[in-house]
């Protein structure tokens, strides 16, 4: 079996007993891990060398969705599997929306485990990817100048140059060349285009106030059985 120690695990759990366990069957597969009792805890370490949170639901100080709320807001966009009590379909639904990866009910084989956390790090997380796209919009809004700015929120909001001109005092000729400066520095070939970079930028802010995304004003001036019973 090929060793994994590039990826490091995290495993958050307030059981001693389970979590000794996961990182046991972890280890035993070459899969490098740390193990935390509390979000808290694992918060305080979480790093760029981190590649997988394995989250217990009802944790000691807060519920998976907290810290993956948390884990985001810190910049770390990491695949999370959570693990939650079985029947319990309203954790499974809310870790899902959340943003997790899969979810996988206890008790479980622990070979169903290690097949779960296999596919968390070969996945790639649609909330890093969302990220990603938005800090790269971000980006290419900033170079756009403060005119350019106001005319790329008025078309955003589908106003014609006729009206855009208008609005601004200036020239329909004028708003033309703004317009094809916005689509050249951007480098966007469609109205949709910009309107996708617009959203992306807006989510990117709306997530987090940690990290700078233009808005419009500042452009102006983001199921199964026991653990540990079975072998790898």
């Amino acid at each position: 079996m090929l060793l994994q120690t590039a990826c490091l695990v995290h495993v958050v759990d307030g059981d001693l007993p389970t979590r000794s366990t996961l990182a046991r069957a972890l280890g035993a597969v070459g899969i490098a891990c740390r193990v935390h009792s509390t979000g808290a805890d694992a918060l305080s370490v979480l790093g760029t060398g981190s590649a997988c949170l394995v989250i217990r639901n009802d944790l000691p100080d807060m519920t998976a969705q907290e810290l993956m709320s948390e884990a985001a807001l810190h910049g770390h966009d990491l695949p999370v599997l959570v693990i939650t009590e079985q029947g319990d379909v309203d954790a499974a639904v809310g870790a899902m929306k959340a943003g997790a990866v899969d979810c996988l009910a206890h008790p479980f084989q622990t070979a169903t485990f290690l097949e779960r956390v296999r596919a968390c790090l070969a996945s790639e997380n649609p909330q890093a990817q969302q990220r990603d796209r938005g800090r790269d919009a971000a980006r290419r809004l900033t170079l756009l100048s403060r005119r350019e700015s106001e005319v790329l929120r008025l078309i955003v909001e589908g106003k014609q140059s006729k009206t855009i001109a208008w609005e601004l005092g200036i020239s329909i000729k004028t708003v033309e060349v703004h317009r094809a400066r916005i689509m050249e520095k951007t480098g966007c070939r469609s109205i949709v285009g910009l309107g996708r970079l617009w959203e992306a930028a807006e989510m990117l802010r709306a997530r987090s106030q940690r990290w700078f995304v233009p808005s419009a004003a500042s452009l102006s001036a983001a199921l199964s059985v026991p653990v540990g019973v079975a072998a790898p």
